[in-house]
């Protein structure tokens, strides 16, 4: 029966993947029946408002456009948006099925990392909240195969292609600022392992690259600064800061007294009273009356928290550094999937779905993230001792999310677990490929 079953799988992978994929989010479609909204979806959900009447003047900075474009294409219809996540879903499933099948040339393997992949219940819960991850992980996914499939490693590589991923970038950036990050790595990864190859075609591909997300992120902090007087992808960006160096805030100079003690009595009012996940969160806690008592416009506080942060960051290394390494730690683990339990339209149903996630997903989120850093490492330091061979995409993959973790750990603190998540169907590749090496290198030695 086994083998059999491995008969259909070496067939018609793509069509098991395919139904497989559809009946499992029909099954939370029957099951859940909502669309999950959160704070931040009201964001996305006002910048749609303002794609769909062609007009960005006097637009507030709170996001980056990416979703609220998608918001907008369906005449801001949010059950639209999310049967189009889902499809996007499915495309994202045959994506690491496709390029995992390129890397490793094995069917069987492919079609298990797609499975593990899609069957994680955050993935799917995801798809039916109106929020970034979705389509963050789906544009990094994209880049990471079209790398692949056209060979953009290798210097005699057409310049179009490059060309094709710098749209890619572009738009990973409009989803999620962070992901600047992204062309940026490509490009220098690029350039240094094909510097000896032709130096003036190989600057031109790396530069092309990067090029157009630039430019796509100069002209979205334009429109910023050009209506709130702030050049930023998101006035958000202060707060965050001010969630980093929350432990320390109590350390603002007299001349910031004000919004000083402000700031510390939210903090240590959350710290003594509410859960520990919610200490992350005491600016916003804080915000209502800092806005009151100091009578600056939220993006006037925003900016002026961020600056305050700076200050102290500059001023704390050690502190600054203490609550990266913190941060850095819940991006691998901690875990957290978004859905409203209470709209689950069968009691059976919301505790299987939350039994399962909680007794045994998330538990195998945390070990994969585990090994994943178990190989990563040892990869790097085969890397380095060998010199810098062999110099390619899995060397990129690690380099990209251990930058994405650390990047997210300088300028965020709190909901890290959420950053961790666009890599995913990256992870757990190349978890899978290499258990998949090591079993069959154990193998090989007990037969000798």
């Amino acid at each position: 029966m086994l083998k059999k079953g491995s008969q259909y799988i070496n067939k018609y992978p793509i069509a098991i993947l395919l139904v497989y994929g559809i009946l499992l989010r029909l099954l939370v479609f029957v099951c859940y029946h909502d669309v999950t909204l959160y704070p931040d979806s009201e964001d996305y959900t006002n910048l749609a408002q303002y794609l769909l009447h062609f007009s960005l003047e006097n637009y507030t900075g709170e996001r980056t456009p990416g979703l609220p474009l998608l918001i907008a294409l369906t005449g801001g219809n949010l059950y639209a948006t999310v049967a189009i996540q889902t499809g996007i879903g499915l495309l994202g499933m045959y994506l690491i099925f496709d390029f995992s099948k390129t890397k490793t040339g094995e069917k069987q393997t492919a079609f298990w990392i797609a499975v593990i992949t899609t069957s994680f219940l955050h993935l799917v819960f995801y798809e039916f909240a109106i929020l970034t991850e979705t389509l963050t992980l789906f544009f990094l996914l994209l880049s990471f195969w079209y790398i692949q499939k056209f060979k953009l490693l290798e210097p005699k590589t057409a310049l179009k292609h490059y060309v094709v991923l710098s749209i890619i970038l572009s738009y990973l950036y409009l989803v999620r600022p962070m992901f600047i990050y992204v062309p940026i790595g490509f490009s220098l990864f690029y350039l240094v392992k094909n510097f000896n190859f032709d130096i003036r075609k190989t600057f031109i591909k790396s530069l092309s690259m990067s090029l157009l997300p630039l430019v796509t992120f100069y002209a979205w902090c334009s429109v910023n600064e050009k209506n709130i007087g702030q050049f930023t992808s998101s006035y958000y960006l202060g707060i965050n800061l001010a969630q980093v160096a929350t432990p320390f805030f109590d350390k603002a100079p007299e001349e910031h007294r004000l919004i000083r003690d402000i700031f510390v009595k939210h903090r240590d009012y959350v710290e003594q009273n509410l859960p520990k996940k919610e200490y992350a969160m005491t600016a916003w806690y804080a915000h209502d009356e800092l806005i009151k008592k100091t009578g600056l416009s939220r993006q006037e506080l925003m900016y002026k928290l961020g600056e305050i942060s700076k200050g102290l960051i500059a001023s704390h290394p050690d502190l600054y550094a203490k609550q990266v390494l913190i941060s850095f730690k819940d991006f691998w683990f901690t875990t957290s999937i978004l859905w409203n339990a209470n709209k689950f339209q069968n009691i059976y149903a919301r505790k299987a779905f939350i039994g399962l996630w909680n007794y045994v997903q998330r538990f195998l989120l945390i070990l994969i993230h585990v090994l994943f850093l178990v190989f990563a490492f040892k990869k790097l330091f085969l890397f380095l001792k060998s010199k810098g061979k062999p110099f390619n995409l899995d060397i990129l993959l690690i380099a990209i999310v251990l930058s994405g973790a650390l990047a997210q750990a300088l300028v965020v603190y709190g909901s890290n677990s959420r950053f961790s998540f666009p890599y995913f169907p990256l992870i757990v590749y190349f978890v899978v490929v290499n258990v998949t090496t090591l079993k069959n290198n154990y193998a090989k030695r007990t037969l000798s």
